[in-house]
């Protein structure tokens, strides 16, 4: 299990070695970053006294985002993603209390280790309180989400790039992975909002002022139209497939159309090979001394004949 605990008092930024004991006091914030299986997870909210509901609620299996408050708790859990390829989002959960924040993931996939390295610099002046920390959490990732969004837009542009250049070959398999995992990310972004969402739609809480409400509300804000925008992106992808689709269609009928036309050529080139391959008793040209000569002649000029005449009719085109 990986743990970090991580104290604000005055703008200093402390990191203890160990969280057994760890409290936070009116002047001193705690932030407890913890990462580790079901089982540690288990383990560290029983020893730091956390409620049975409670633990039941952050080790659920569920994927979904979730919001749950008490007197003197705010519990949320959304879902997060450290690269937009990254194939599965995972769900992190804050429990904040009055001095203390805890941040769990039970996968690796996530963690807040730009966060502290920030927090480590100095950068501590605008937090004072656990729902300040929150904040800046909040805001830390959907400016993770911001990044991921700028890397699927920068592949659907290079996509569009290559499709809109003739020379360009890109396959249908490329741009349905990428739209796949534009996808998952749209699903993400919708997700991390609704968790916003209804943590701005709580009922007044003494933890979540009317700053910290409003900050909340820029930041959900955010959320909702970086979700649209990525929206977009599946939009333009699925554009880019159907021009593929259109082309590749273009290309099978320009190939059919090409060997309509040798058909066309060949079939009474075909008919005359067949007429005189019959062996009957009496025909006069095949005994004519330049009969062989003179229905090479004719078949030639018969398939230049055809190839001429389909050709200004616009068969070739």
């Amino acid at each position: 299990m990986k743990q970090h605990a991580i104290t604000l008092a005055h703008g200093t930024y402390t990191e203890l070695k160990d969280t057994e004991g760890a409290k936070g006091t009116e002047d001193k914030l705690l932030w407890l970053d913890i990462q580790g299986t079901s089982e540690e997870l288990t383990h560290f909210l029983k020893e730091r006294q956390i409620p049975p509901f409670l633990r039941r609620r952050v080790l659920s299996s569920q994927r979904f985002p979730s919001v749950f408050s008490g007197n003197d708790y705010v519990l949320l859990s959304v879902p997060a993603r450290k690269t937009w390829v990254q194939k599965r989002s995972v769900s992190i959960t804050f429990i904040l209390f009055a001095q203390e924040v805890i941040t769990l993931c039970r996968d690796e996939g996530y963690n807040f280790d730009g966060e502290r390295k920030q927090l480590a610099e100095g950068d501590t002046a605008s937090i004072r309180s656990a729902s300040d920390l929150l904040i800046a959490l909040l805001d830390s990732l959907v400016e993770t989400n911001i990044c991921n969004f700028i890397e699927a837009r920068s592949q659907t542009e290079n996509l569009s790039l290559h499709v809109d250049n003739a020379s360009g070959k890109i396959s249908e398999q490329t741009i349905l992975d990428t739209r796949r995992q534009i996808n998952h990310l749209v699903n993400q972004f919708e997700d991390f909002f609704y968790g916003l969402a209804d943590l701005h739609a709580l009922t007044p809480h003494a933890m979540l002022s009317d700053a910290v409400r409003e900050k909340l509300r820029d930041i959900r804000d955010a959320q909702n139209h970086l979700a649209k925008n990525t929206l977009r992106l599946v939009t333009r992808l699925s554009e880019l497939l159907q021009h593929c689709q259109f082309v590749l269609q273009q290309q099978t009928d320009q190939r059919l159309r090409q060997l309509t036309v040798l058909s066309a050529i060949f079939m009474p080139l075909t008919l005359i090979t067949g007429v005189y391959g019959m062996n009957f008793a009496y025909m006069p040209e095949t005994g004519w001394r330049y009969g062989y000569y003179a229905t090479l002649a004719g078949m030639v000029w018969l398939a230049i004949f055809l190839w001429i005449t389909l050709k200004r009719k616009g068969w070739f085109r």
